[in-house]
Parts: structure tokens; C-alpha cells; sequence
């Protein structure tokens, strides 16, 4: 698919233009009507008066630049460097471009740090020495309390006396240790997520904000005295590698994946502000505002959690459960599914607008309008407030990431324990009243519903599609559905190896002083309440997604109607479209994560009969539907 784009930039531009006849123009408006629906032709009556709209936005949005680019320093280069160390260590973690990560995640605060151990994902008899001779050594330091590696996120945990011991001579210690065992230069991967209180990646984004803001100044200004744009050629050659996973892999096997997708957002924002004015980088300033957002909440909870996560030494895990690899790929969800077909329609989209208008110009405005921005403004807008707003309820979210995969989960897993009220114990094991609402909460996002067999929840088991049996190990249950291509969403307590299987692992706590698997990408500190939130998240990332596709479209065909038939000289608006459909799909998504994150769920008729006398406590929830059969697994009767 590389060589379509390429063949398509690589035509000549010798080609004589000329003007289109008026029966080729009626066959591409018609073609293009019926294909954006109702739905483009709502852009084509909106976006006349909207380009003024757009292009005033941004030069207020240019204004304002100032007072963004000082908060963003304020909350986020500058914090984090405070101290010449840390400023030396952002400093370099913000040009990390290798294919491994080099710059090792730091964290400290109250007399605790987590520190990342190199050489911990050897493995074998060498991470063992390593591991006994970095706590050994820590230990020895006056003023360090307790010091233990934790397996499963290879860092080093420790608690200290302040003022007796600085996090300088700690990482001196450390570092000298890796040096005597031959690992002073190996890298992290990428894919290692790092501490959620790290400086590095409230830095990187406030970073990201300065360019995508100093894009919008340079567009006001080229703008306002009337500059010449960039050639076309450029923003083509940029949306080409947008489109085309094959043009983008050298570039991921050469600085890693995600500095491969930061730096093409990057150059694209720069690129077009300079070749299209303000629009398109300020919906990006609005896109890196609200992931800014995300990952100052995301430290600050973090900040109030660390130690209700890790209260000692006793809680650290000192193995690491086994990664299973996938036997097939994940589902790809709706945003996914459309970029895969972009890259066959977007090219021959832009050859038949070159065969039918002979104007180059006009074929490279048809390619940068079937980029699908919206999509994916829509998809991480909604990550990036999902997350904003689960971190102020008080989820620590380990690995962000597992946000970005809400619309591909297919199946969600429940490990029984979690739904029972450790409280009453004593009593029985009474059932959780929240139970309910969290698995009518699962059967709402039309994934599969799996629950491990328990006798204290045996009046539940009829609410799920497949029952996992006593004898059966629950992370082979969860591989078995990986193995299928499923998206799995995992729901556990304390099993470490399920949470590790899982796309998406959601970890609540259990009994009182039990804390939650180092496993899990999202920590449910406060229990059930948060993992039905988790849970609604879900269903609604699903519909933001399929409505920001929608947008897409809506906005692509009619930036292509633009560039076959708009005026010479205006063909700049083609992309306006898209830049609008862009804007709706994020205040959109971020209306949707705002909804779901709030509130509470309520208490339906089936809690209050199993637990009379129990008050709803707020929010909506659907009641549970009948179980489905399934063909895979015969479902078990309680």
C-alpha cells in the first residue's frame, strides 16, 4: 500500500491543468452526496459560515498562546526541574529517540521512591544476583528503612529518612551496582509503563503544548501578513506517513513506536499551521490541554495513593507472572477498522481526484482530507478525560494505555471474590450490594461475561455467559479468549497472573489489608463502585468511537468535494470540513467521558431484594438481561 501513496506523490506535476466539465462535476458531486449521507451534507450548510469561525478561533487561540504555554511550564517543565538532576534527567527522557527506552523512571516523595532497576528483564540467575545485591546495598545505606524489588514493574522500592539519605546517593548506589554486574547500559522497553508520579511525561506533554501552540502563533502571523505557505508537497508527504503503517516502520524500528506517534503529531500540527492556518493545531492544543489534564491527575493520585498502594515491604511482588504472547490480534475496533481501509481508499481516492481534475494541488488536498483526524481526536479525547476523571475518583491508572483500548474489548472477565463483602465475612460471605450493578455494567457493553464458580455468589452465576470451573485456573481461561481474538477486560482481586494475561486488568482490592496485584493497569482503590465506572467506560468508548468514524467520514468526503470542485484559490478550504468534524468529535468525547465518570451506580430491584433495607446511592445502571448460550463453552447452572 506504500507504493500506492508513493506512486500517487510521485506523479508529475506537468500536467496541464484545465477546467472540469460540467457533467464530470454533477457525476463527483452526486457520487460524493450519496456516499457522505446526511450526515456531510450537514458539514457542506455549516461550513461556509464556519470558516471564519474557525480561522477567528485561532487567532484568539493565537492571543491566549502566552497565558497556555506559562501554565503548561508552570505544571510541568518547570516542576520537574526544580533540580539540576531532574532537569539533566527530563531533559534527556524528552530526546529518548532509540529504539529501546534509555532514561530509567525516577519517583520520590514522603520518604519513598520506586526507582527502575537496568538489566531486571534479563531474567534468570543474573536477575536474581542483581536483585539480592541492590537491596542489599540499599539496606546498607544509613537512613534506608526497607528496600525490595518489585518483579513485576522492575523497580526498586524503597522507604527513607530524608534527611538522613538523598535520592542522589541512592541512585549513585544504584547505578554502581548495575555497573559490577554488566548492565550499566541496557535499555526499558517501551511498552515498560513508567511511574505514574515520574516528571518525564507531564514534561514531554507540556513540551508537546509549547509546539503545538508556537504552531498556532506561526499560523496567525503567516496569517495576518499574508506569507506563502509551504508547498503542497510537504503536508502530502506528512499525511502519506500518517496513512501508511508500511512508510512509518523504519521510523518506529529507529526511535521506538511511541515517539514515532508523538513526533508525526508533532511535525503534522507544525506543518499544516504553516500551510493551513491556525485550525488544525489549536483542536491539537485542545487535544494535549486534556492529556495534560490526564497526566497531572494521574500524578496527583498516585501522590495521595502510593502508600495505600505499597504500605511495606511485605506487599511487594518478588516474581513476575509469565507474559503470554497472543496466538491472534486483538480486535480493532472501529477506529482501527477505518484506518484499515484508509489505506487503500485514501490513495486511489487521490489518484481519481488527479484523473479527474489533472490538478496535483487538488489530488494532495483530497489525500490530506481522508486522514482520519476526527477518529482519532474522538478515540483519545475520551481516553484523556476518561482517565482525568477516574484518577479524581481515586483510580490509579498504572498503565494509561490500557485507556486507549476501551473500544476493542470483547470480553470482560470477573474474578467472583471481587463481588463479595469481605465485611460480612463472618456472616457467610453476604454478597456485595454493588455486585449487581457491576455485572449488569459488564452485559451493557455487549462483551462476553465470564465469572469463576463461587458458592457465595451462586445466585449471580445465571448473569454470565460462561462460568469458569474450580478446577480450572482462571489465566487460562483468559489466554484461551485472547487466543480466539478477543478483547479481554479483566476484573480480579489478587490473581496476578490473570491481571497479567489481560488487554485491560482492572485491579480491586479484597479483604481489608489485602492490597491490589502490581498486575493491573487500573487500581480500583475504593472498590466496586470504580470498577463499574471502569465498566461503563466501556460501553460508552465503543459509541464515541463508531460516531467519531462517523464524523470522519462525514468530514473527509466533503473536504474532498471541496478539492474537486472549490475555487483555485480556496482549495485550502478542503480541509476546513475536517477541522470541524475534528473539534465536534472531541467535545463530544469529552462530554461522554464526563458523563460516565461521575456519579455512582445504583441499587436495582435485584440488590434491594438481596439486601433490603439497602438505599440507591445514585447514578443510573441497566438491569441485567438474560444470559446468552455460547457455542465455545456450555453455560453451567448455578
Amino acid at each position: 500500500m506504500a507504493g500506492s501513496v508513493a506512486s500517487v506523490l510521485a506523479l508529475p506535476g506537468r500536467i496541464p491543468a484545465r477546467t472540469v466539465p460540467p457533467d464530470q462535476v454533477r457525476t463527483a458531486v452526486s457520487a460524493v452526496a450519496r456516499a457522505g449521507g446526511r450526515g456531510a451534507w450537514f458539514l457542506v450548510r455549516a461550513v461556509g459560515g464556519a470558516t471564519a469561525g474557525v480561522t477567528k478561533a485561532g487567532l484568539h487561540t493565537a492571543e491566549g498562546a502566552g497565558r497556555i504555554v506559562t501554565s503548561a511550564a508552570r505544571h510541568g517543565v518547570f516542576r520537574a526541574m526544580g533540580a539540576p538532576a531532574s532537569a539533566a534527567r527530563v531533559g534527556h527522557a524528552l530526546v529518548d529517540l532509540h529504539p529501546r527506552r534509555h532514561t530509567r523512571s525516577v519517583w520520590t516523595g514522603h520518604g519513598r521512591a520506586h526507582i527502575e532497576v537496568r538489566g531486571l528483564a534479563h531474567g534468570g540467575h543474573l536477575q536474581e544476583r542483581l536483585a539480592k545485591a541492590v537491596t542489599r546495598s540499599l539496606r546498607s545505606l544509613e537512613g534506608v528503612r526497607w528496600a525490595e524489588i518489585n518483579a513485576v514493574t522492575g523497580e526498586v522500592l524503597l522507604a527513607f529518612d530524608e534527611g538522613r539519605v538523598g535520592i542522589d546517593r541512592v541512585l549513585d548506589t544504584i547505578r554502581a551496582v548495575e555497573q559490577a554486574h554488566g548492565v550499566q547500559d541496557a535499555d526499558f522497553p517501551w511498552a515498560q509503563p513508567v511511574t505514574p508520579g515520574d516528571d518525564v511525561p507531564v514534561a514531554a506533554v507540556a513540551t508537546e503544548l509549547l509546539v503545538d501552540c508556537a504552531a498556532v502563533c506561526a499560523g496567525a502571523a503567516q496569517r495576518i501578513l499574508r506569507l506563502p505557505p509551504l508547498p503542497r508537497a510537504v503536508p502530502t508527504l506528512v499525511a502519506a506517513l500518517e496513512l501508511e503503517r508500511a512508510l512509518r516502520r523504519p521510523l518506529m524500528r529507529r526511535i521506538g513506536p511511541p515517539q514515532t506517534d508523538v513526533l508525526l503529531s508533532l511535525v503534522s500540527a507544525v506543518v499544516n499551521g504553516l500551510c493551513d492556518g491556525v485550525a488544525m493545531p489549536a483542536v491539537d492544543v485542545a487535544s494535549r490541554m486534556l492529556l495534560l489534564g490526564e497526566v497531572r491527575a494521574r500524578r496527583e493520585v498516585w501522590e495521595r495513593r502510593e502508600k495505600d498502594l505499597c504500605p511495606g515491604p511485605d506487599c511487594v511482588p518478588h516474581t513476575r507472572p509469565a507474559r503470554h504472547l497472543r496466538a491472534r490480534s486483538r480486535p480493532s475496533g472501529p477506529v482501527g477498522t477505518w484506518e484499515a481501509r484508509l489505506e487503500a481508499f485514501a490513495p486511489l481516492t487521490a489518484a481519481a481526484v488527479l484523473v479527474l481534475t489533472r490538478s496535483p494541488a487538488r489530488a494532495a488536498n483530497a489525500l490530506l482530507a481522508a486522514v482520519p483526524r476526527a477518529a482519532r481526536y474522538g478515540r483519545e479525547g475520551f481516553a484523556s478525560a476518561v482517565g482525568r476523571g477516574l484518577a479524581k475518583r481515586g483510580v490509579v491508572p498504572l498503565d494509561p494505555t490500557a485507556l486507549r483500548l476501551l473500544d476493542r474489548v470483547s470480553a470482560v472477565v470477573i474474578d467472583s471474590a471481587v463481588l463479595v463483602n469481605h465485611r460480612q465475612e463472618q456472616q457467610g460471605g453476604r454478597i456485595d450490594p454493588l455486585a449487581v450493578p457491576v455485572l449488569a455494567a459488564a452485559r451493557a457493553t455487549g462483551a462476553h461475561v465470564v465469572l469463576t464458580d463461587d458458592d457465595r455468589i451462586r445466585a449471580l452465576l445465571s448473569l454470565a455467559d460462561q462460568v469458569v470451573g474450580r478446577g480450572e485456573r482462571l489465566a487460562d481461561r483468559v489466554c484461551e479468549l485472547r487466543d480466539l481474538g478477543e478483547g479481554v477486560l479483566v476484573v480480579s482481586g489478587t490473581d496476578a497472573e490473570a491481571l497479567a494475561a489481560a488487554d485491560i486488568a482492572v485491579g480491586v482490592p479484597g479483604a481489608p489489608g489485602v492490597e491490589a496485584s502490581w498486575s493491573a493497569d487500573l487500581v480500583c482503590v475504593d472498590g466496586l463502585a470504580d470498577a463499574w465506572c471502569v465498566l461503563r467506560a466501556v460501553t460508552a468508548a465503543r459509541t464515541v468511537s463508531r460516531g467519531a468514524v462517523q464524523l470522519t467520514l462525514a468530514g473527509s468526503m466533503v473536504g474532498i468535494l471541496f478539492a474537486v470542485v472549490g475555487r483555485r484559490r480556496g482549495m485550502v478550504h478542503a480541509l476546513t470540513p475536517v477541522h470541524m468534524a475534528s473539534l465536534l468529535a472531541l467535545l463530544w468525547a469529552v462530554v461522554a467521558a464526563r458523563r460516565v465518570t461521575r456519579g455512582g451506580p445504583a441499587l436495582g430491584p435485584w440488590s434491594s431484594a438481596m439486601h433490603p433495607g439497602l438505599e440507591a446511592s445514585g447514578g443510573d445502571v441497566e438491569q441485567p438481561r438474560p444470559p446468552r448460550a455460547t457455542s465455545s463453552s456450555p453455560q453451567r447452572s448455578p
